[in-house]
């Protein structure tokens, strides 16, 4: 099955079909590895967050670029690890990386990510020393390198290091070198919880594919891999939420608790740009719906008034996201600029309160 052929009804890539789950959960995970959960989200906004979080936290771009490379890479480790057939490594050392990357390209054309074509492997066979791939018009240029970076290092099972160079507006050169130093077993965990709350939200599917007929709203150019909203034509993609929940926790570990701050007022920023009015009111059923075809969660309860809104969520995304996007939708629909309290239940559930 070509994963970048479309379903003749809906016009999703059969890739996306077959691969991913929109559960009754509000999530968003992998077929074959329930605890990759992903996010469709405007990927836009990917960089923006990494430049203004340097701005607000006072650090520069380029340390902020270095935690997020580490920390997808971290990620992306954890779950090749768990996925990649026990062969592939093998298979690797005869033929070359050519006919792997040929695959990842496949998969950035339809996730999103932009359009992937291979540099080169050296040697060109067997174990290699350095690798270069080309990126046009990434989702994220860091997260692509950390993705870069931890598929290398799985396949190896080394210590790789990443250099980067922009050879246009649009492309970039990415090379990997791998170093002699083996990665123990604790590189190839990331200690990450499934969101298994149940939940009653159901879509209306293809009868073709089977995926939400929302996704007819998105329009794939599978020859640039990018995915752009009909209606708003901003930019989309699917990314995986371990990769950001590992990038604000190291963030967190370093600068502190206005961390979670930062990214909230970034979220709420975002959000404004992103939203129209009438999503902000198109109320609890709206709303409900938005946050679970995105991946995000399942809104349980929601009270929007002119100067409150009281919302609560069960398996929230990365809650800091859902906070900011609460006082966006609060913003917009009240025309009053919120303050907000959140808090994590007991059970798991995220409970937001804006006040203006």
């Amino acid at each position: 099955m070509k994963i970048t052929r479309t379903c003749g009804e809906c016009g999703v890539p059969l890739g996306i079909a077959r691969n991913l789950n929109w559960n009754a959960n509000g999530t968003i995970t992998q077929h074959n590895d329930p605890r990759h959960r992903l996010i469709f989200f405007e990927s836009d906004n990917l960089d923006r967050l990494w430049k203004r979080l340097s701005e607000i936290l006072g650090v520069t771009q380029e340390h902020i670029w270095e935690v997020v490379i580490e920390s997808k890479s971290r990620a992306t480790r954890a779950f090749l690890h768990r996925t990649l057939p026990w062969g592939v490594n093998l298979l690797a050392r005869f033929i070359g990386y050519r006919s792997m990357i040929s695959s990842i390209e496949s998969q950035g054309l339809v996730m999103g990510y932009g359009k992937i074509t291979v540099g080169g492997q050296y040697p060109r066979r067997g174990r290699p020393e350095r690798i270069t791939v080309y990126i046009e018009d990434p989702y994220s240029l860091p997260f692509f390198c950390g993705d870069f970076k931890g598929a290398a290092e799985v396949l190896e099972r080394r210590w790789a290091a990443i250099d980067w160079q922009a050879l246009d507006s649009r492309r970039h050169q990415i090379d990997v070198t791998m170093s002699e130093r083996r990665l123990g077993d604790e590189s190839f965990v990331l200690k990450e919880e499934i969101a298994d709350k149940p939940g009653d939200m159901s879509f209306k599917s293809c009868s073709t594919c089977g995926t939400p007929l929302e996704m007819k709203e998105f329009v794939w150019d599978l020859e640039e891999g990018i995915i752009r909203d009909t209606r708003s034509g901003r930019r989309l993609a699917f990314f995986g939420t371990s990769g950001m929940i590992a990038v604000f926790d190291e963030l967190a570990h370093e600068l502190g608790e206005r961390v979670s701050d930062a990214i909230i007022e970034v979220e709420r920023e975002n959000g404004l740009a992103a939203l129209s009015i009438e999503e902000a009111r198109s109320g609890y059923e709206g709303l409900r719906y938005l946050a679970a075809i995105r991946g995000l969660g399942l809104v349980t309860s929601l009270e929007l008034a002119e100067d409150r809104m009281l919302l609560r969520m069960s398996n929230p995304s990365i809650p800091e996201y859902i906070v900011g996007l609460a006082l966006a939708v609060f913003e917009l629909a009240t025309g009053r600029r919120g303050r907000h309290a959140w808090s994590m239940e007991a059970d798991g559930d995220l409970m937001v309160d804006i006040s203006s």
